[in-house]
């Protein structure tokens, strides 16, 4: 009776694994996705309605929710008071406060627009967050297809980890 709760166990520890992987890859897609409307969102606020950036910031994150909100408002509050930071600073120190769900290459997206808002022109801002929107979107395109051609496999695979370990153990 241990051994096939044994069994069982290292069955379930091996899905636990496949459907944690799966997990990072569905958050990837959710937050890329709210990032994109937050992003829309911000350049409405800054390019039409002229609102200063943290206010702009905060409009953003009042249309989103989950990490992507939490990383706008703390963006948000630091840029109310930057003393003296560039804002690029602010950007990338909230966006390592809130971990999201995000690969290199969409962190170095991301990365660039920090170095453009607040400090150029709204006609620059403008076009760095149209850039921006449209590589986040092509990002999470791809991260769709990746979670739909990898979500399956990474199930599989865990509960044939647990298998293959339930077999040697035996």
């Amino acid at each position: 009776m241990i051994r096939l709760f044994g069994a069982i166990l290292l069955i379930l520890g091996g899905l636990g694994l496949g459907l944690a992987a799966v997990g990072h890859l569905t958050g990837r897609v959710r937050d890329l996705r709210e990032l994109e409307g937050a992003i829309d969102d911000l350049q409405r606020e800054l390019c039409w309605r002229m609102a200063p950036l943290p206010e702009a910031l905060e409009q953003a994150a009042g249309s989103t929710s989950g990490r992507v909100a939490r990383f706008l408002r703390l963006c948000a509050r630091e840029a109310s008071a930057l003393e003296g930071r560039p804002f690029r600073q602010v950007w990338a120190e909230c966006m390592s406060a809130v971990r999201m769900e995000l690969d290199r290459e969409d962190a170095a997206i991301l990365e660039e627009l920090g170095a453009v808002l607040g400090r150029y022109d709204g006609d620059s801002q403008r076009q760095a967050l149209e850039r921006t929107a449209g590589l986040l979107q092509k990002q999470q395109g791809q991260a769709a297809e990746r979670r739909e051609r990898l979500g399956r496999l990474y199930g599989i695979l865990g509960v044939s980890g647990g298998l293959l370990l339930v077999i040697l153990l035996l």
